[in-house]
Parts: C-alpha cells; structure tokens; sequence
C-alpha cells in the first residue's frame, strides 16, 4: 500500500470508528457472525487432491485412502517461560490443542541479566530439543525492545546494567543487542516483536518519564524505525512485527497506532505484520462484542494492509463485573467460556487473522487472576473443554474413501499439515503432506 492509499484508509477509518461508537442491531451483530463462519469456509479450508500412482505410472482405481488434519496451517498459540521449559504437565497440555509458541522473556533484562552473557542455550535447547521432537517449528519472540522497567534482578524488564552506560552507549547496545538476537535466532521460524507497546510506554532514553507516558509521536517514531531497521539489517528474512494493546475500540491509542504505522510506512520501515493485545481494557474483564473485533480486523488488516497476530489474549472466569456494552452481570467460569469461543470464532473467521495466542495456561502461573484455561491445580475450566471441541473436533478434517476412476482422491479440509494412508492392511502406507493458502493442492503418492 503506498502512501497515498494508506492516508485514504485512515480517512475511511475514521468514518468505522464513528459507526463503532453507535448502538450496533442484532441482526447487525448476526450479520458479523455470520460472516465470520463464511470465512472460515472460504479463507481456512481449501479442495485438495491425493493422486495415488502405481510403480509404472499407473492409477489404480477403488484403493482406500484416509486423510487426518495433524497440524492446522492457522497459529493456535499459548505461552512457554522457561520455568515452563521441564514442567511435564504443562507441555502435554500443550499439545493437545496448541501448535504455535510464544516465548517470554526475551525482554533484555530478563534474556541477559548479566552483561555480554545472554541465556541463548536454555532457548535453543528448549526449541531444537523438545518443541523439534514435537512438531513444534513456529515460535513469537516476545520482545526485543520495551523500555518498560518493573521488578527485581534478575527479572527486570531493562538490564540494570545498562545505566552504566551514557544514552549514546545505551543506543549503540540496544542496535546489538537486537542484530545478535535475530542473527541467533536466523535458523528458527520466529516471528520478532521487535517494539512492544510503542505508543503507551515512554520513548527509548526517556528514562525521567514514567513507564506509562504517551510522548509525541515525534519522539516515538525514530527509535521505533531504527529497531526496525536494525532487525531487518540482522536478519533481511526475519518476519517483523510492532505489538500493542488498548486499540479493538475507538479512542486515542487507535488513533496514535495507525499515525505511527502512517509515519513508519513514509519511512519505508513499517513492519511486517501487527500484534494485536486483546486483554485491554479492563485486563480480561471487557467482553467485546463481535463487531468491535470486526471492525479492528478491518481496519488494520484490509483497509491498512496488515497480517495480524492476536498476540495476548484472555478473558477472566473470576467474580468480577463484565465491562462493555455487549454483556453485563458477573464473570463465571461457564461465561469465560462462551466469550472464549466467541473471540476465536470471529477471529478466526476474518482472513487478515493469521494466529490467536491465549495468555496462559493455569491460574497458578498467570499475570491476572482467574484468566488460566485451567484452575490453580491444574484441573481444565469450561473454557478449556470448550476451546479443545473447536479446535480438535468442530475445525479439524478426517475423512476416507477410495480413489476414483482416474486414480485420485478428492476432499475438502482445513489448510495445514496432513496424515494420508493409502491402502489397507499390509498393503497399506503412510506419507505426510502439507495443504497450504496459496501452495499446491495435489500431492502425487507412489503406492504399490
């Protein structure tokens, strides 16, 4: 999108965030509903063929062939800290529904609390060892500059030893500092939130101001393009993204986002893709309603241009009051769970949306009460049984047959990896093959 068309966007935007503030019909909201179930069919399935030949060539008609969804190409995503790297019941949790990992604490004070001694071996043995042996091969590296600061060494969210240093010193580290990790990690199928938070927290080297301070965009935008830049210099592969919270309803941090994008796409460094953070306002207590996710898709995906990665998100089953508009009375468990499924029903019908990572897994290790799948031991929520049917039952393929006159086997399913076995008995064999938007919709499989 050039500069021209982008500004448009940001006009018609204005006029979306105006219609968003009105009081939405029901059979408005049935619509975005209804269109979110449309996507889902047209943008996260596809018809695919298995061609099953003979050892000369041939095409063997009547031969049994059975197709099973294994992993979905969509990025259903959870959280690992390191603490989490060993813990047995975490991971097999995991794997049951999820197959995209966000790695915390890549926030420098906690990634290398001692200078020039960064904790690289403990992530590469968890991602070459354990996740490799699993299947698990795309990763969210949370993040590599956040001038946020909290906590006590070692887990602070800048060094302590980076004010030693001058703000020259400190600027020519942070360069380093982000061209070393994405060299690292050049290897890995990562996804880089480069800039965490931009147009909330305090700009690079305004340590005076507090953590929370929306500074002029005129001070944001120069340390967020040289990040970029540098990131994009590390490693010209490494897919790039800027991730925020407060912006799925109108009001100023929607607007100070989309004038940073505008200002970084002048500047030709704009990223890759956007993170989206989806516990604001109200941290997990705001129920939104399907057309303000939407609304936020279009926006920021087809009108902007951007794939979106929800990045942090997570609503709560504590008793506390539900805010917005849509719903009122008390947060419950069951309620967690219905607003759960919705979130990932709208989202995941809207094309621009590329994966949805929940915030967390038991509520003895979460940020914010009660927002865990899970309870304080371990024991699954409704949500969880909830989100397990979507994911593994209601959006998932496993369908058989035989091949037809000309040797093939025709079926329609979801984008991603697949299990295929041709034949029966000892006859039978097995391949894996990759249904992918955009990618080859036939495979050839030698049989026989």
């Amino acid at each position: 999108m050039n500069r021209r068309d982008f500004l448009r966007s940001c006009v018609e935007w204005s006029a979306v965030g105006l219609a968003a503030r009105a009081t939405v019909a029901e059979p408005d909201r049935d619509r975005v509903r209804e269109a979110a179930e449309r996507g889902v069919e047209r943008y996260r399935k596809g018809d695919f063929v298995i061609r099953v030949r003979g050892a000369q060539g041939s095409a063997p008609a009547g031969v049994p062939v059975n197709v099973w969804l294994q992993r979905h190409d969509f990025r259903f995503g959870n959280l690992f800290r390191p603490r989490h790297y060993d813990n047995d019941r975490y991971r097999e949790r995991f794997l049951e529904l999820f197959n995209f990992v966000e790695l915390l604490e890549f926030n420098w004070g906690q990634y290398e609390p001692d200078e020039g001694r960064p904790l690289l071996a403990s992530r590469r043995n968890f991602i070459d060892g354990w996740c490799a042996e699993h299947g698990l091969t795309r990763f969210y590296g949370h993040m590599l500059v956040w001038t946020r600061q909290y906590g006590q060494y070692p887990r602070t969210g800048l060094p302590l030893w980076l004010f030693r240093y001058d703000k020259e010193k400190q600027y020519e580290l942070l360069r380093n500092r982000i061209q070393r990790e994405v060299r690292d990690y050049r290897d890995v199928d990562i996804v880089w939130d480069v800039v965490n938070e931009p147009v909330h927290v305090r700009p690079w080297g305004q340590w005076d101001k507090p953590n929370h301070y929306a500074a002029p965009l005129a001070d944001v935008v120069p340390y967020v393009s040289d990040a970029l830049r540098w990131a994009r210099n590390g490693h010209p592969e490494a897919t790039l993204l800027v991730n925020e919270y407060g912006i799925f309803l109108p009001g100023k941090w929607r607007d100070r986002l989309v004038q940073l994008l505008e200002q970084l796409r002048v500047r030709d460094v704009a990223p890759d893709c956007l993170g989206l953070q989806a516990h604001e306002p109200y941290k997990g207590q705001y129920w939104y309603a399907p057309e303000e996710l939407w609304t936020t898709y279009e926006l920021f995906g087809r009108r902007l241009g951007f794939p979106l990665y929800v990045t942090e998100f997570w609503y709560v089953s504590s008793d506390l009051p539900i805010r917005g508009r849509y719903r009122s009375g008390q947060w419950t468990p069951d309620r967690q769970a219905e607003a759960i499924e919705e979130f990932y029903r709208i989202s995941f019908g809207h094309p621009s949306v590329r994966a949805i990572v929940y915030f967390g897994m038991s509520d003895a290790d979460v940020v914010r009460p009660g927002l865990g799948l899970f309870d304080r031991h371990f024991r699954p929520k409704p949500a969880w049984h909830r989100l397990k049917d979507l994911l593994t039952v209601r959006w998932t393929t496993r369908c058989a047959g035989r091949t037809d006159a000309e040797g093939n086997y025709r079926f329609r399913g979801f984008f991603g990896r697949y299990r295929v076995r041709v034949g029966e008995g000892r006859h039978a064999r097995e391949w894996h093959a990759d249904f992918l938007p955009n990618g080859p919709t036939q495979v050839t499989l030698t049989w026989g």
